[in-house]
């Protein structure tokens, strides 16, 4: 026993001592030659806080850790396995029921199970702020004759709840989204779309979210333009009116690759909107300028089937120039629940 014992000691102290060794010989193979500096990025570095200098080089040391996807993929598999599957050890991944999964970072936007929780709002001062901002925006875009509309693209865990963890309590059902698309629906004249009742209401006709990835699929996609062509038209087509390709069935989405377990979870179906199973009646003979985030891109492609020309551009990248580039008839503007306090930002507005 005791024998047994030093053995796996002497093994564990071993990995111990293996992997930082193995890191630091890999981070000094991998250093690329060192170029001078310009003298401008000379000065900017002098004022970079030490701690920051650190951090950084910290990071990068850490990200060229020695064996660092297998070791992280070993955590997760072994944090499943001794939970019987409900759980896995990862900053920015939580495992839900029916092996759904769900994005927990707190360094993405606004942690999207605070929403969940219902733990941290909007102020009222901040409701009125981000309420203004889109009026204002709505009326520049006005004075160039673009009509304007706004959405929020609520979270996965607002619209699938029963498949979040027992042991993640809700304080309350209302969600950043919620209570701001209840404020400026009743405080503006905005056409502003939540489309959290309409996602929920057709859960059960289809998948409208991927299981293994943060976004809502091509079907979800089409929900919740529908549900803006809605209020701003006064239209609707339901989802079994038009038709979707199955592109794939082992899709691996952006959750599972960030837990490491992109490899054990292939599970996912890939939908493509046909556009030509359109609805013709719904079609507008109009330049879409789609200003949106990383769901924006997935809603963009639906609304191939119903513009004349559509474009797409992150909010991040986006530039006034744009305007007389695309000349669009209609601007949409969209974030994802996460960053909605972003609708705030004033990004379409020029000089």
């Amino acid at each position: 026993m005791k024998n047994r014992n030093k053995f796996i000691a002497a093994v564990f102290m071993a990995v111990i001592l293996i992997i930082p060794l193995a890191s630091l010989a890999k981070n000094m193979m991998v250093k690329a030659p060192q170029e001078e500096t310009p003298p401008k990025e000379q000065a900017a570095a002098k004022d970079t806080p030490a701690f920051t200098i650190l951090q950084n080089k910290i990071n990068e040391f850490t990200s060229n850790t020695f064996a660092r996807k297998e070791l992280i993929m070993f955590n997760t598999e072994l944090t499943s396995l001794l939970t019987g599957g409900t759980y896995i050890e990862s900053t920015q991944v939580l495992k839900g029921k029916n092996s759904m999964f769900f994005y927990k970072t707190e360094l993405d936007g606004h942690p999207p199970v605070w929403d969940y929780m219902g733990i941290d709002h909007f102020s009222d001062e901040q409701l009125a702020d981000i309420a203004k901002t889109l009026v204002e925006e709505r009326d520049y875009l006005a004075g160039k004759g673009i009509e304007f509309y706004a959405m929020c693209v609520p979270n996965k865990e607002i619209i699938y709840p029963e498949n979040m963890p027992d042991t993640i309590a809700r304080v309350s059902e209302i969600s950043r989204g919620e209570q701001l698309a209840d404020y400026v629906n009743q405080n503006t004249d905005l056409v502003f779309v939540y489309p959290k009742d309409e996602l929920i209401a057709r859960k059960d006709k289809a998948q409208l979210y991927y299981l293994t990835d943060t976004h809502s699929n091509q079907k979800g996609a089409f929900v919740i333009m529908q549900e803006l062509f809605k209020k701003a038209y006064g239209t609707y087509a339901e989802l079994d009116s038009v038709r979707f390709s199955t592109d794939a069935t082992d899709h691996a989405g952006d959750l599972v690759h960030l837990a490491g377990l992109n490899e054990k979870y292939k599970i996912d179906n890939v939908y493509s909107f046909d556009k030509d199973s359109a609805d013709k009646s719904q079609y507008r003979d109009q330049v879409l300028l789609f200003v949106g985030d990383s769901f924006g891109g997935f809603l963009s492609v639906v609304c191939k089937g119903y513009y004349r020309e559509v474009y797409w551009e992150h909010p991040d990248e986006f530039k006034y120039s744009m305007y007389d580039e695309y000349k669009p008839d209609v601007v949409i503007l969209e974030r994802a629940e996460r960053y909605c306090h972003k609708l705030g930002d004033r990004v379409l507005i020029g000089e």
